[in-house]
């Protein structure tokens, strides 16, 4: 039996959002109004001015859990249209 493997759709519905603070850009995706997955890389964090911060008092980047400039740029995004809010179930490929 030849096993059937289906491409991951969570990806697609990922979107750029760029920090209107300090040009840090993130993939982030909304499912609900409480419910937002953002995606850091090393070139976000790096740039970052809050992570940059708090870094220089002793944080350990891992463990801070989000930057409150980044947060309002994604919310901002979402109200403006430019990410979507949708459960992944009503949103596809």
């Amino acid at each position: 039996m030849t096993a059937v493997v289906r491409q991951d759709e969570r990806q697609s519905r990922y979107c750029e959002v760029e920090c209107a603070a300090c040009g840090a850009v993130v993939r982030a995706a909304k499912f609900s109004v409480q419910h937002t997955s953002v995606q850091w890389d090393a070139a976000a964090v790096a740039r970052c001015a809050e992570f940059e911060r708090r870094t220089a008092l002793g944080e350990q980047t891992p463990l801070i859990e989000r930057c409150a400039s980044m947060r309002e740029s994604i919310e901002a995004a979402a109200l403006s249209g430019r990410l979507p809010v949708a459960p992944p179930w009503l949103t596809g490929p």
